[in-house]
């Protein structure tokens, strides 16, 4: 029990590691699906992925060396069904009842079915499987392990350092299926994948400051990308050209949602788009206006406010300390217009670019009956 125990707090800390890759394209799928990130589905996903994880470790944990590996010569395959009955009786010897209940062979076995019970869970409550497929899915699941072991981790090993058993696959498969029967009480309880899916597509109606926030990333990271393969062929092409990055991000944030419906690349991957505050498609020049007027709010006047300062500070106009103090007392009313702004997305207001140009984020994430 207790290197069972380690090996599940070594599951934990990977856990982490393999959430930070699956988190943002998760995130984007329910986004272009539902329109929003519903915190239940969250939970019953995360603890799937953290329980087939945890199973996956129990099955290729502990690891032992190459050298350790060459070394074994002991059979690779037991393929004679309910073997593991010989094995109890082999360990309890002569002793008397309890040492057929208090046996190793048999918390082996039951070990191997209580292993595959929150799969067929997780299949029949979240993804609403039939027990065929469930049945199918569960051995499916118990022959991936066993093959896992038979060809020693996928051909690192000079040879399998584990023991293909039958017995463990009939066990990993009726686990399955008892998890599925033993899901049944609660499914008067826990809400179902449909009223989930609807408390997201209702959620999914207004863009939330998390959406928001997700396309932004996406398109400052898309944007940036782009910049830099432009730098990189004009000079595979010895060509100059001024303003690159500029020109780069006037043809990404004005020109691209102009042509594409109101869409940047961010905006597709999260179901939303920019739209007249009418909500339907805005005019060439309001994507303009909205384009100028974010550039001049987050660089153009920060950037004549400090080439002020500079020259106030150059002429002695100002005094350095007053310079210093006035140069963070912008930064920080800077500051707080971002945690301002933030707050008027969360609330859904409209911030003063979209005032200025008319237009608004809407979500085009759409529920199909």
């Amino acid at each position: 029990m207790e290197l069972y125990a380690d090996i599940i707090k070594e599951a934990l800390l990977f856990f982490p590691v393999l959430a930070f890759f699956v988190t943002i394209p998760y995130i984007i799928h329910n986004y272009r699906k539902f329109g929003s990130v519903l915190s239940l589905r969250i939970l019953i996903v995360y603890s799937f992925v953290l329980y087939l994880l945890c199973a996956y470790f129990l099955v290729i944990l502990p690891l032992p060396s190459r050298q350790e590996a060459a070394l074994l010569t002991g059979p690779r395959l037991q393929l004679i069904p309910f073997h593991f009955a010989a094995d109890i009786i082999k360990e309890a010897g002569s002793g008397g009842i309890l040492s057929y209940i208090n046996n190793p062979a048999l918390f082996q076995m039951l070990f191997n079915v209580a292993m595959t019970i929150p799969f067929g869970m997780y299949l029949r409550y979240y993804f609403q499987w039939s027990r065929k497929k469930t049945l199918a899915a569960s051995f499916l699941l118990s022959l991936f392990f066993e093959l896992t072991q038979l060809s020693g981790l996928y051909f690192y090993y000079p040879r399998s350092y584990r023991l293909f058993d039958v017995d463990d696959l009939m066990a990993n498969t009726l686990g399955g299926i008892l998890g599925y029967y033993l899901t049944g009480p609660f499914l008067k309880v826990l809400p179902n994948r449909q009223q989930m899916d609807a408390v997201s597509f209702r959620r999914g109606r207004e863009v939330s400051l998390a959406r928001r926030l997700t396309a932004i990333v996406i398109d400052i990271t898309a944007a940036v990308l782009l910049g830099g393969a432009a730098a990189v062929l004009c000079r595979i092409c010895s060509v100059t050209i001024p303003y690159l990055s500029w020109i780069v991000c006037f043809g990404y944030f004005v020109l691209l949602p102009a042509f594409y419906g109101g869409q940047t690349f961010g905006k597709r991957l999260t179901g939303t788009k920019i739209a007249a505050v009418s909500r339907q498609n805005a005019v060439w020049y309001q994507y303009v206006i909205r384009g100028v007027s974010i550039f001049l709010g987050l660089y153009g006047i920060p950037r004549l406010v400090y080439e002020f300062l500079e020259f106030c500070a150059r002429y002695h106009v100002i005094t350095e300390y007053g310079t210093l103090f006035l140069s963070g007392l912008f930064a920080a009313g800077y500051c707080f217009y971002f945690v301002f702004a933030a707050v008027m997305m969360a609330l859904h207001k409209p911030l003063f670019y979209e005032k200025i140009s008319r237009t608004q984020v809407i979500s085009t994430v759409r529920r199909r009956l």
